[in-house]
Formats: structure tokens, sequence, C-alpha cells
């Protein structure tokens, strides 16, 4: 079971070209490239599956500037002749801005935006791997956003396969915050090197003490204490 489950393992680490399509993706695979090629038209795919679905509409409220998102032909009318770019671009509908020019695409639109729809594609496409891996998932979210992003990605892996699997590495403490820990689903690993210099895993689990201490501190806050272990020695 466990080796049917890898048979379509990936790591995947998305860059902010790759998501805006101004370089290629060279590892494509569906749903989505491993550097994050491809966005348009998975993102396309995803709205159309789950058209009306409240993990839509979740992924939505992340990115609150906008009032809707589309992916729509490449268009001199959304872009410069000179901007490289696919088939198919994202539309981003910015709801404070004037009607006439309230429409932004990938190139324009915050990086974050691209990160979150990413993510939101890897978990809840029913293309993606059993078992898949991000590396550093943080990068180029905010705080609050990538705590409320990591909020999210348990309900959405449920969502189409109890059974799937999404392990990241991250570096912004504020990712610790999103995590559910009471749920046994939702499981945080300390990996640093013994004395020995042996690689040591070890789960961090909510103790009596962890639970009377992150009644005051935020997860994130305990981590820097140095209360859940893996921090350097500096």
């Amino acid at each position: 079971m466990l080796l049917h489950s890898l048979q379509n393992y990936a790591i995947y680490c998305p860059n902010t070209p790759a998501l805006r399509g101004t370089t290629p993706d060279l590892q494509m695979r569906p749903p989505i490239g491993l550097s994050g090629g491809g966005l348009p038209e998975a993102f396309q795919a995803l709205q159309s599956a789950l058209h009306g679905d409240e993990a839509i509409e979740q992924m939505l409220s992340l990115i609150d500037w906008v009032s809707e998102i589309s992916a729509t032909d490449a268009s001199s009318s959304l872009l410069s002749p000179s901007v490289s770019r696919g088939k198919q671009v994202l539309k981003f509908t910015d709801r404070f801005m004037k009607a006439s020019r309230n429409s932004l695409t990938a190139y324009d639109a915050s990086e974050g935006a691209l990160y979150v729809l990413f993510a939101a594609v890897l978990c809840l496409s029913v293309n993606s791997a059993r078992i898949v891996a991000v590396d550093n998932l943080d990068q180029a979210l905010n705080p609050r956003l990538i705590s409320s992003l990591v909020g999210c990605l348990n309900s959405w892996l449920q969502r189409i396969d109890s059974d799937r699997q999404l392990l990241f590495t991250a570096h912004n403490p504020a990712v610790l915050d999103g995590l559910d820990l009471s749920d046994d689903l939702v499981r945080l690993f300390a990996v640093e090197r013994n004395s020995d210099g042996h690689t040591e895993v070890r789960r961090v689990e909510l103790s009596t003490e962890l639970k009377a201490l992150n009644s005051t501190y935020p997860l994130s806050r305990l981590w820097m204490m140095g209360n859940l272990g893996a921090v350097p020695n500096v």
C-alpha cells in the first residue's frame, strides 16, 4: 500500500517566474509542474471541477483583494506583446480598483496570490499524487497569510482523499500557528543533528506541559524559545 502511494511521489519547489509563466517549467506533470508551471490551466480545471464548492470560496478568502479569479486566453488587451506568455494567463479582478481598470494578470498580481493558488491546486486536484512534498512552502507569503493557508491544507487534502498526504518544509515560525496538533492527522516533526552529527527525527506532540505553555504562547513563539527543539545552537 505504501509503495503504491509512493509511485508518483514528487517534491515540488515552486518559483515565481514559473508561476507567472515567464519561464518554462522543465518538469511538467499533472496537475502542475514541479516549479509551478501550467498554473492557469491547472486552476481552470480545478475551478470547473469544484464550481461553487466551499474549498474554492475558502481559497479566494485567503487573497483578500480579489473578487474573482479566472483563466483566459493570453490577450494583448491585458498584456504587452513583449511579455513572454503561455496559451492562457490568470486574470485577477481587484475589488478595490475601478471597474474599468480592475483586471490584473499573473504578471502583475502579488506573488503570494500565486503561491496560494499553487497550494490549492496541489491539494484539491484529483490528478495530484497521493503523497507529495513542497520545499519551502512559506516563501513569498506574509506571516498571517501562511498561517491561514496552513490551516486550510488538511481540510483540502481530506476533501479529495482521506489517505492523501502533504509533506512540507518551512523557515517561517508563523507556519506553526496554522497547525492543529490536537488533530492526529496533522503532525509536526523536529529534525536535528545530535552531538555525534547523526540526524534525528522526533514527532512534536501536545504533552500536558506543552499544552499549558501553548495556552500562553503560540507555537511559533515556543519554537523560537526552544521548547519544540530543532533550533540551531547559535
